[in-house]
């Protein structure tokens, strides 16, 4: 089965942009990667992600925020549930 599916996400901003009237400013050069991973041959997960924010919110207070995650390590786990009705609950107490 033919599937597609983004696996590296890499912005930056070229310009400074602003959301709402003075609610917040994020500044030029503020930057995202990240990046995922097949798991499993099943799911994709997210496997790395860098951060650089400078953003100004409210007028009030500067952020220059630098976050790098990494995941790594998935495993997948198995458990046995079973669905009952009320008057199987009632019977066990």
């Amino acid at each position: 089965m033919a599937e597609s599916q983004w696996v590296k996400l890499d912005a930056e901003t070229i310009d400074t942009i602003s959301f709402g009237l003075f609610l917040a400013r994020l500044h030029k050069g503020t930057h995202i990667v990240t990046e995922q991973t097949r798991v499993n041959d099943e799911v994709w997960l997210p496997r790395h992600t860098a951060v650089h924010v400078d953003v100004r919110l409210a007028l009030l207070k500067n952020f220059n925020v630098n976050l790098d995650l990494s995941d790594k390590d998935y495993k997948k786990f198995h458990t046995e549930s079973k669905i009952v009705g009320m008057e199987e609950v009632k019977e066990t107490r």
